[in-house]
């Protein structure tokens, strides 16, 4: 079906349609020649998944710092796709755009005007009654051209486009703010004690930004409210076995320091968290990384992984987030 058309079905209400912008015309290279490229300048288009991605500005400098261009943004997401993809697949796209790079002006863009013919779009309502055209994640071309966009971190819902109001996975936000790294290390660890218990598989990661996100992935049968209802009673089980260095306290003011924040208010239908293998638009590039329970134990950093450093980490290790749809839960409720 085509996209346009599924989106109107999915709001039951007509709209105009994005408008298709018309493919660009030249000469495409393939993936292994782009990623051959030696500092590249100007524009070009992409051969993959049968497709001509144009991308531009490759000399464009994101991370003035760091002197990491655009062209090796989007030589990390060719590399890492093929973990990254299952994860953001049919999922609907919250783009946070960084054009200039991290220290430019950031926009979120969720209502897409025009896109190519190859990127799916999905008209949903927003928490404010609102209609807008998302744009969906499908393969490697629409995750290029996000990133060409200037959609540095990946920031998919928390359900797919085959049942919007079913999400397929908890996600629990360990938010150190002033405390330290240390203290999110054990509070993670208090989480899989909790999750072990009441029978759930956790799967931990790093934010890339300053924390850590507690993943549980799920049958898609429950609406938002009640996920969310499990999330709170999760975090607040959390909190309560280590109240001196863990919280559910959402303001700043009432909270001690030390206490790590263990947020599972983004589990509303619209939120987002910033994906697994997603890059941060922070200092020398961070990933969100997939973690192992042992290197949570062991003291795992945020600094660890960057977008210089993960694909190779990742053609030299497993893949701790391998079997994550294969251990779908269900949630037991009532």
């Amino acid at each position: 079906m085509p996209a346009d058309r599924e989106s109107t079905k999915a709001s039951g209400k007509k709209q105009l349609p994005v408008k298709r912008t018309p493919p660009k015309r030249g000469q495409a290279i393939t993936l292994n020649e782009f990623l051959s490229l030696k500092n590249p300048k100007g524009d070009l288009l992409l051969s993959v998944d049968r497709e001509h991605v144009s991308l531009t500005s490759l000399e464009r400098v994101y991370w003035p710092d760091e002197k990491i261009t655009k062209y090796q943004l989007l030589c990390y997401y060719i590399h890492v796709s093929d973990r990254l993809l299952p994860i953001l697949k049919d999922r609907p796209a919250i783009l946070q755009r960084w054009p200039r790079g991290i220290k430019a002006p950031m926009f979120f863009q969720q209502d897409l005007e025009s896109a190519p013919r190859f990127v799916k779009t999905v008209r949903l309502t927003n928490l404010s009654g609102r209609e807008l055209d998302y744009a969906v994640y499908t393969n490697t071309a629409s995750l290029l051209h996000f990133v060409n966009l200037g959609t540095i971190e990946q920031h998919p819902w928390h359900s797919t486009t085959r049942r919007f109001d079913k999400p397929d996975w908890i996600a629990i936000d360990l938010d150190p703010k002033e405390a330290p790294w240390e203290n999110v290390l054990q509070v993670a660890l208090v989480a899989k004690d909790v999750c072990d218990e009441v029978g759930f598989q956790a799967f931990p990661k790093t934010s890339g930004s300053s924390g850590m996100h507690i993943y549980l992935p799920l049958k898609p049968t429950n609406d938002y409210d009640n996920v969310a209802e499990v999330a709170r009673l999760l975090a607040g089980e959390i909190a309560r076995r280590v109240p001196q260095i863990a919280t559910i306290e959402r303001s700043l003011a009432k909270r001690q320091k030390q206490q790590v924040y263990v947020d599972w208010m983004q589990n509303a239908r619209g939120k987002s968290l910033a994906s697994v293998y997603t890059v941060r638009a922070k200092p020398k590039g961070t990933v969100s990384m997939p973690l192992s329970w042992k290197q949570v134990e062991q003291g795992v950093k945020i600094s660890d992984f960057t977008l210089r450093n993960v694909p190779e980490l990742l053609s030299k290790a497993g893949d701790p987030w391998k079997d994550f749809f294969a251990k779908r839960q269900t949630l037991k409720l009532g």
